[in-house]
């Protein structure tokens, strides 16, 4: 059974959030831009008792080792392959 309840958020519009591949998701337009959020900023997630908390925090630049970013290449690869599939269904 699922007991999520749907919560307004603010002037009665219900602004959904969906999960994608690698539980990726996409913030509306409007909270990004009352939060000042850009594209590489981080969020800080927490389980709460009323769902999950998104906290944005500063994070001091630092540059991946020549193995994490082929790591990390390798992912968004692999996810882009997926993506691709998943379009042309």
């Amino acid at each position: 059974m699922d007991n999520r309840k749907e919560q307004p958020s603010g002037e009665g519009s219900l602004d959904l959030v969906r999960v994608r591949r690698a539980g990726q998701i996409t913030l509306p337009r409007e909270i990004r831009e009352a939060m000042k959020l850009g594209e590489g900023d981080y969020l800080e997630p927490k389980v709460t008792k009323g769902g999950v908390l998104l906290r944005p925090v500063s994070i001091s630049r630092r540059e991946p080792s020549a193995e994490q970013e082929a790591e990390i290449l390798d992912v968004v690869n692999k996810e882009r392959q997926g993506y691709a599939a998943e379009r042309r269904r």
